[in-house]
């Protein structure tokens, strides 16, 4: 009997900062555990997401809440980009065979009106990839052929990578922006996946940028946020913070709005990245902030969600959950809505923050909500999607799509 043994896996970059709290990968054989983290893209009907097994994943809505079959009418799923060739790790009697890294999408897919973008995570390396939004190409394996109109992999060559990334990509007209673990961000065409230019930060980058105004803004892990030409990626401005980022900043008025590993929730001026105000919570604040109104909405791992006015920073309530708040909320028909670590999700007046309905979701919640109508759209860490009205308080339908061959 062969005994098969695979070397330890890669811890995996920032999430893994929180281990105590939020563990996504074992030291051992059992390796990524089944976790979401990747939100919805949405576009005329359709969701689009990510999965921690590498596939992408299109979800007719309608015919989710009708429990239809999948896949229904414009459904589909395929794998994502081969992992890069392994140096080794299976060992047994005839000795080590190579060990290919798991292909991970920790990313929140983009969309457009005929691609879908998203970028993948296999131990040190990373690609960006294009897929049709409404018949995407793939082998018989499964696979993406990238032989569709419009459908591309950067880089191209197959062994070719990137490093790992966990933010999302953003598109800015005609125009994918993507960070990653390498320390770059990378401007690609949108259409063909053609580079346009990189620029090196000098260190890991784990959020997504924000792109305003012919303006990408980006932060990474060695405490620096940078703001770049979207033209040709030269720097504006560069600032140094007492601490490295945790959240993907937001835009509130004329600063960026973000939390860091200091505890802290920060404003600083678009113009030149000075500091106008900050804020200080429980722990880190992680979640993506959102912002209305002159109002932004911060959720924070000590459990609670902050709202603070813009101009100052200061706090106008706050709001105690269960436990840890990793997911961004979603502001939907006047409220907020606020998903807990545990799976707790609380529909708050955004006025005042008082909750006006508590909805158990019955799984882990680390993904960024999605909201649209009456709906909120939940991927929690049992890989299973979660249809929510809020205007009738409860679950109205269910994916798992672990469960689909």
């Amino acid at each position: 009997m062969i005994t098969t043994c695979i070397s330890k896996v890669k811890k995996v970059s920032a999430l893994l900062l929180l281990a105590a709290v939020l563990p996504t990968a074992s030291a051992g054989c059992a390796g990524p555990a089944w976790q979401g983290w990747s939100g919805f893209a949405s576009y005329d009907g359709m969701l689009y997401l990510g999965s921690m097994s590498g596939e992408v994943i299109a979800l007719n809505v309608l015919a989710r809440s009708e429990e239809s079959d999948f896949p229904a009418e414009g459904e589909w799923r395929v794998t994502a980009v081969k992992a890069p060739i392994p140096s080794g790790g299976m060992c047994g009697p005839m000795g080590c065979a190579p060990v290919a890294p798991p292909v991970i999408i920790y990313t929140t897919p983009a969309v457009t009106d005929d691609l879908v973008y998203v970028a993948t995570y296999a131990g040190d390396d990373g690609k960006v990839m294009a897929i049709n939004r409404l018949a995407p190409g793939y082998d018989e394996e499964g696979n993406p052929s990238w032989k569709k109109r419009g459908e591309w992999v950067y880089p191209q060559a197959q062994n070719k990578f990137i490093g790992a990334v966990v933010g999302s990509p953003v598109v800015a007209g005609d125009t994918v922006y993507v960070g990653s673990s390498d320390g770059k961000v990378y401007a690609l065409d949108a259409v063909y996946g053609e580079e346009r230019w990189e620029f090196d930060t000098g260190g890991k980058i784990w959020t997504s940028p924000v792109v305003k105004d012919g303006v990408v803004y980006v932060s990474n892990y060695n405490h620096k946020f940078f703001a770049l030409d979207s033209v040709d990626g030269s720097p504006i401005w560069e600032v140094e913070l007492p601490a490295a980022v945790a959240s993907s900043p937001a835009i509130a008025g004329g600063n960026l709005v973000f939390g860091t590993f200091d505890n802290h929730f920060y404003a600083v001026s678009t113009d030149n990245g000075k500091t106008k105000w900050t804020f200080s919570g429980g722990n880190w604040f992680w979640a993506t902030p959102v912002v209305r109104d002159n109002v932004i909405y911060a959720g924070c791992l000590d459990g609670k969600v902050y709202a603070l006015e813009a101009g100052h920073g200061g706090k106008l309530w706050e709001f105690s959950a269960d436990s840890p708040i990793i997911s961004a909320p979603v502001l939907l028909n006047g409220f907020l809505v606020v998903a807990s670590k545990s799976g707790e999700l609380y529909i708050l007046e955004t006025g005042s923050g008082d909750s006006i309905k508590t909805i158990s979701i019955g799984a882990s919640v680390m993904a960024p909500l999605y909201g649209e109508d009456n709906m909120v759209y939940v991927h929690a860490r049992n890989r299973c999607v979660y249809g929510v009205d809020i205007q009738k308080g409860e679950k109205v339908w269910e994916f798992c799509y672990s469960e689909i061959e």
